[in-house]
């Protein structure tokens, strides 16, 4: 699985993506295709995603900083869903970088905290594409379905202090 990921993430174009399904005997066994929530009709959910390149660049962006937060109050201890968790985005920040966020106008700062959470171009000119890294919470695989392909069950829908809900 490790060398799959490897070589998707290497990819540099959307050709050379295609390339790497084509050659990858996983991806050609149905029996290892379920349809997106688990619903055969689920293209209006796919399609009502940001229909914008604009748009769907910031929500990767929005989902970073929600990723970041999230970690934050697991590192404190802090169920994300209960009443003791931060009730707005602006008392989570106040919370997890409250010795920090005074020097977020500092060069050495902002430099520091870039690191978190990055854009990163690759491929060849006109034909680029965006790596969106974020230091965040980060994802089990055994909850893939559950959490990264859930477009419809509103994982944030009970967590107060992210906007991506």
């Amino acid at each position: 699985m490790y060398d799959l990921f490897n070589t998707l993430y290497k990819a540099q174009t959307e050709i050379q993506l295609h390339q790497a399904i084509e050659l990858n005997i996983d991806f050609q066994n149905q029996d290892n295709w379920h349809p997106l929530g688990n619903m055969e009709s689920n293209y209006s959910v796919v399609e009502n995603q940001q229909s914008s390149p604009i748009a769907a660049l910031v929500e990767k962006l929005t989902n970073s900083i929600d990723a970041i937060l999230m970690k934050k109050a697991y590192e404190c201890d802090i169920n994300p869903k209960s009443i003791s968790a931060p009730q707005s985005m602006n008392e989570a920040v106040e919370l997890f970088f409250k010795d920090t966020c005074k020097n977020w106008n500092l060069t050495s700062f902002a430099k520091e905290q870039s690191k978190d959470i990055q854009i990163i171009a690759d491929g060849p000119k006109r034909d680029t594409s965006l790596i969106i890294y974020d230091n965040g919470e980060g994802q089990n695989p055994e909850d893939f379905e559950t959490t990264f392909l859930s477009l419809m069950k509103g994982n944030k829908n009970d967590i107060q202090f992210v906007q991506g809900k």
